[in-house]
């Protein structure tokens, strides 16, 4: 079944949910909001490198996205007929800003000023057919001091139990990533004694392997890398060329709440896989100390 048909059954669905709901008793929407503090921000399993060699670093603008202690916040809404809505934002150790000013001119090598804030403004709807849940929505990306960098991605996801499997696909060519991108999860939550929660989630990625951005073309010079080069941070690197897809994480975590004090930490544990130039990523640890409302 091809994604378009997926999202016309899951509107479907939205429609039949929405009839149903109509008979039901009248409920309060909620909110809830979030602050956290992590020992450092990794996005989707990149723990080393975007590029196609060595890593650059984080003053290079490469993953990543924080390599340091970095604060996190966001609220949700949601609603008793299934729509939500929320949003989240993050420091970012670099600037998109810069980054993007470095495609027309070259000299710039300072990634460091006018850092980034990441905000992500997110929606959808969720309901229930049977045991089977469903979600689909779409989530923008808005990048304080950005520069190509802000872009929608559609989200569509099926779950059973404890289990829910998902596919987020990028919809614009920007500079961390290439339209028709799309990421694949299985995520599983389970609740463990002593007030614990055990999450687990496993990532793949179909990449489109050419972009404005990304790929083995420099297309603001108009000239394709040689041969074993990728194109990424404005320049062609040594190393891979890009690949169509492949193993992205293995992520397992473990929270627990402090009390009553609203407090929470966590732990994670991040066995990498590649990234879309077939690096291989290095396994990683993140702690997290979060305050809920």
């Amino acid at each position: 079944m091809s994604s378009r048909q997926i999202a016309v059954a899951l509107a479907l669905l939205v429609l039949a949910q929405g009839v149903r709901a109509e008979d039901a008793p009248a409920a309060a929407p909620s909110w809830t909001g979030h602050v956290d503090v992590l020992s450092r921000y990794i996005l989707r399993g990149i723990t080393t490198t975007y590029g196609p060699g060595a890593a650059l670093g984080n003053a290079g603008a490469d993953a990543p996205e924080s390599d340091r202690p970095v604060l996190q916040w966001g609220t949700d809404w949601s609603h008793p007929s299934g729509f939500y809505a929320g949003y989240f934002g993050s420091m970012v150790n670099y600037s998109y800003q810069r980054l993007a000013q470095s495609y027309a001119d070259r000299g710039i090598t300072d990634f460091q000023s006018h850092k980034s804030i990441e905000n992500d403004l997110y929606g959808g709807y969720t309901g229930k057919l049977g045991e089977l849940g469903y979600n689909a929505g779409m989530t923008g990306y808005v990048y304080l001091n950005g520069g190509h960098s802000s872009a929608l991605e559609t989200k569509l996801s099926l779950s059973y139990g404890e289990f829910t499997v998902g596919a987020q696909t990028l919809l614009r060519d920007v500079i961390w990533g290439n339209k028709g991108d799309t990421y694949w999860t299985l995520n599983h939550v389970k609740a463990l004694p002593y007030d614990l929660t055990l999450t687990s989630s496993l990532g793949f990625y179909s990449y489109k392997r050419e972009g404005k951005y990304l790929g083995t073309t420099d297309t603001a010079a108009g000239s394709a890398c040689a041969s074993g080069q990728g194109f990424i941070v404005n320049a062609c690197v040594d190393g891979h060329g890009p690949v169509s897809g492949g193993f992205r994480h293995l992520i397992v975590g473990v929270t627990q709440p402090l009390g009553k004090s609203g407090l929470s930490w966590g732990l994670q544990g991040i066995l990498g896989g590649d990234n879309r130039y077939g690096v291989k990523q290095k396994n990683r640890l993140v702690a997290s100390l979060s305050y809920g409302i």
